[in-house]
């Protein structure tokens, strides 16, 4: 049976799950490659989120922005006041570039249910827009993934378009950087944010330094998917948080997923109290003392997943060869069931691999991160854990949060440069 064509792809997932109707009747560019889409509430600066898109160096191909300004159907006066003014104010900027190949679309909805109302199901309604559009076109586009309050570099657009030429990429994490040193920020805040970053970024390469194929950072304002990869995993799922995380796995276990380095997504390191978990909450919390950010998983949690994934790569399948921790977590009953399910299924150790990584993928291992750290080793020192890592990779440690984040941004770049 010869592959689905993209309109037959694009028909099976709006068939599957539910979705909007069509909301944008404007016509739809020839040259349209990429769609940006931000969901905005209670959002003060979005239109400042824009117009740094707006700088962007965009030739020989065209863009689309889709703001989905929204707010429950019992949201107050005041958040319904600001979603007005925002769609006023993006319709204004809209006309203003209406003869540029990036056109910018708002929408208003305002009247999510309030069990679901959040960034999740915003999110997910623009991306149906945007695949929508595409499916016009009967063409695999690319979908964005951005935030309200993120700003980016002006070769954004170029690098994303380069990165999906290749026809065999079908999704990235995008670069990243919060400002560091922003004289609009308290130097408390700009601290807190570093520990935040330093934390995700020496999650995402601890676990490649585990083996684990699927370690790529999975935030929401810096991730881009072909049109037909959206289809088939799904789609955005509603959640009020963690959305970026759940749907980027998806996507990253369906193949083709790679980075983008040679840009820079540069969210902002604000407070928030919108969503009950990521950036905006941890700043939150931390301000109010609520959470240590100088705390990170202990680094020998990861020592202990790596002789665990190593037995597996080389083939070590017995219960009692493994560690105890992962013993702790997985009973033998369950693991020799499991087994027994991986080798029914695949013929070939690569397959074996394939099959094993996509039923112990990264849910499976933040939850036995969480597990280690709730029972046998509790979070402890950033600055310890990061250097107990960087020496056990590159024999290199330093001083302060600081120095660790530009090394590993340097290391996330794929330039391994020590800026002392």
């Amino acid at each position: 049976m010869g592959k689905k064509s993209f309109i037959s792809i694009v028909d099976n997932y709006f068939n599957r799950f539910s979705s909007r109707n069509k909301i944008l009747e404007d016509s739809v560019s020839e040259n349209l490659s990429i769609i940006v889409v931000i969901p905005s509430f209670n959002e003060k600066d979005v239109v400042g989120s824009v117009e740094s898109l707006l700088s962007c160096v965009v030739s020989n191909f065209s863009v689309e922005i889709i703001i989905v300004v929204n707010h429950s159907e019992n949201a107050n006066k005041e958040v319904m006041d600001l979603s007005l003014k925002n769609i006023i104010d993006l319709n204004n900027l809209s006309k203003k570039h209406i003869l540029k190949n990036i056109s910018v679309f708002p929408i208003y909805i305002s009247d999510l249910k309030d069990k679901h109302a959040g960034v999740g199901w915003a999110r997910k309604i623009g991306m149906d827009e945007g695949l929508r559009r595409f499916k016009e076109l009967n063409k695999d586009g690319v979908l964005v993934g951005f935030d309200a309050d993120s700003k980016v570099k002006s070769n954004y657009f170029s690098e994303i378009h380069d990165f999906f030429s290749q026809k065999s990429n079908l999704g990235a994490s995008i670069y990243f950087e919060h400002p560091i040193k922003d004289k609009n920020f308290s130097e408390a805040q700009l601290f807190n944010i570093s520990c935040y970053e330093l934390h995700l970024r020496y999650y995402k390469n601890v676990l490649k330094y585990c083996g684990f194929p699927y370690a790529y950072h999975t935030v929401g304002s810096s991730f881009a998917v072909r049109a037909s990869a959206y289809a088939k995993q799904g789609g955005m799922n509603r959640r009020k948080a963690g959305e970026d995380f759940y749907f980027i796995n998806k996507v990253i276990k369906g193949g083709g997923y790679g980075e983008i380095n040679n840009t820079n997504v540069i969210p902002s390191p604000r407070m928030s109290d919108r969503v009950p978990f990521g950036t905006g909450r941890a700043m939150l919390e931390a301000n109010e003392g609520k959470t240590d950010l100088t705390l990170t998983y202990c680094f020998d949690v990861f020592k202990i997943l790596k002789d665990w994934i190593d037995l597996i790569e080389d083939g070590v399948y017995q219960y009692n060869s493994f560690p105890l921790l992962i013993k702790k977590f997985i009973d033998e009953s369950s693991w020799n069931e499991s087994l027994i399910q991986l080798k029914n299924n695949t013929n070939s150790n690569k397959s074996f691999l394939k099959r094993f990584y996509a039923k112990y993928d990264a849910f499976w291992v933040l939850k036995f991160v969480h597990f280690s750290r709730d029972n046998f080793y509790p979070d402890s020192s950033l600055l310890v854990n990061v250097n107990s890592y960087l020496f056990t990779i590159e024999e290199v440690s330093f001083k302060n949060i600081t120095q660790q984040l530009v090394y590993l941004r340097s290391i996330d770049k794929g330039q391994k440069k020590r800026d002392s």
